[in-house]
């Protein structure tokens, strides 16, 4: 059975990601002990029940929020260290994949955010639509 969190509780970080899927739940990114990353969780669970992501959304506790385009073919999260200055912190990467380009959102618990244009980085960071996860399995 595939752990996935529906609702916010105290597994949920501050500075996380939120899907929505093509079933109409909401997903929310957790620490769970002893289990595999919230993206791999979530990442099972999408293929286990034929499901989609449509949305993807991050959320910092500074209270920026950023909400990617709904239906794109596929949608990633990594995690980022960073530092300068002195200063570190952890990056929540958030973007969304169009062909072979995605275009990535780069958001900081201090409230820094930019955005890039790069290639599709793949397993493990993308998760693809169910409509192009058949495609690709013919």
């Amino acid at each position: 059975m595939v752990l996935v969190t529906k609702k916010v509780n105290e597994t949920v970080p501050k500075s996380r990601w939120v899907a929505s899927l093509s079933n109409g739940e909401t997903i929310f990114e957790d620490h769970l002990e002893n289990e595999e990353p919230a993206w791999e969780r979530l990442k099972r669970y999408v293929v286990e029940n034929e499901l989609s992501i449509t949305n993807l959304r991050a959320q910092f506790n500074t209270g920026l929020e950023i909400t990617l385009p709904p239906g794109q073919e596929g949608y990633i999260q990594k995690k980022k260290a960073w530092i300068t200055s002195g200063r570190g912190g952890l990056m929540l990467c958030i973007g969304y994949v169009q062909g072979a380009r995605c275009l990535i959102h780069e958001g900081s618990s201090d409230g820094d955010s930019i955005s890039k244009i790069g290639p599709d980085p793949g397993e493990p960071w993308t998760i693809y639509s169910r409509e192009r996860r058949c495609l690709t399995q013919q």
